[in-house]
């Protein structure tokens, strides 16, 4: 009686060893980040200027930030950021708002500019009214890593 159980769980297992590592490869492969389409990733032009540079923004951090006029698009703004230390919270991602966020809470209004990555140049959303916030994100732990105020820029 107890003879057939243990053939069929025999043969239970041994599918198990084959497909449970085969999905979690599918899986792995089949990931991919998610940009919204709204968020236009940009390279920095050549006829670029230098409009801000700041390394006392950030409110938690040090991260050197530089603001960026293109002179054939005016009233386009594009940022660029350079953490001195690497941020450690994972999947963070920049956004843009006019209000301040409040307890590790992101403001009703945002605007996603982008996946944070060091160097990376953002353009800031169309309506990205002077003055504003950059919110540091974290998409897993659901919290605000950092904030800066920016003020009217020259």
């Amino acid at each position: 009686m107890i003879q057939p159980l243990r053939t069929a769980h025999r043969r239970a297992f041994l599918a198990l060893t084959i497909v449970l590592p085969a999905i979690v490869v599918i899986g792995i492969s089949a990931r991919h980040t998610q940009v919204h389409p709204s968020v236009r990733m940009v390279e920095l032009p050549a006829s670029a200027r230098l409009v801000r540079m700041s390394n006392t923004l950030w409110s938690k951090g040090a991260i050197k930030t530089e603001f960026y006029e293109d002179s054939t698009r005016p009233g386009e703004i594009v940022v660029v950021l350079r953490p001195t230390v690497e941020l450690t919270e994972p999947d963070v991602l920049v956004y843009w708002s006019q209000e301040q966020p409040v307890a590790d809470l992101l403001p009703a209004q945002v605007a996603l500019a982008g996946p944070f990555r060091a160097d990376q140049v953002l353009a800031l959303p169309a309506k990205s009214d002077l003055p504003g916030y950059l919110i540091l994100f974290s998409l897993p732990h659901h919290m605000v890593v950092d904030s800066a105020k920016v003020e009217k820029l020259p």
